[in-house]
């Protein structure tokens, strides 16, 4: 099963899993956006910089997790640009969701994956027209490979 990971997954997937998400991704069909990478990695520059919650060398470490899944393509990354902008515009105004968050959706749909999500407002407006989990059922998944 294709999985798509938005940044409210895929972030605490490789807070969580670390190393340990090499092996559990080998057989998953993992996909995120190369937006969603900035996104983690500003998500793991706030948790070690300002909420002290991460020391700078965890988030170094987790960094380099993310650089190794993605160079094996063990998350595979798509971009925005392969959207088709018209179509994805206007889910978001059909789903009052922001373009970024209803491309997502277009994504999802042009990859025939599932939306891994946290967003609750994207979670409920994608699961109308794609298969959701939320991070508690990615990790249940992960662990069936």
């Amino acid at each position: 099963m294709k999985i798509l990971l938005d940044p409210s997954v895929l972030l605490p997937l490789i807070t969580k899993s670390g190393k340990k998400l090499i092996s559990e991704a080998t057989n998953a069909d993992l996909w995120t956006t190369d937006l969603a990478i900035y996104e983690s990695c500003n998500g793991l520059w706030k948790l070690s910089t300002l909420l002290k919650t991460l020391t700078s060398t965890e988030a170094q470490d987790i960094s380099a997790i993310l650089t190794e899944v993605t160079e094996k393509k063990l998350i595979k990354t798509t971009n925005l640009t392969s959207i088709n902008l018209p179509y994805t515009l206007e889910i978001a105004q059909k789903m009052q969701l922001t373009f970024y968050d209803a491309s997502y959706i277009t994504i999802s749909q042009n990859l025939k994956a599932t939306l891994a999500t946290e967003d609750q407002k994207l979670l409920r407006a994608a699961s109308k027209s794609v298969k959701t989990v939320s991070f508690s059922q990615l990790q249940n998944e992960l662990k069936t490979f």
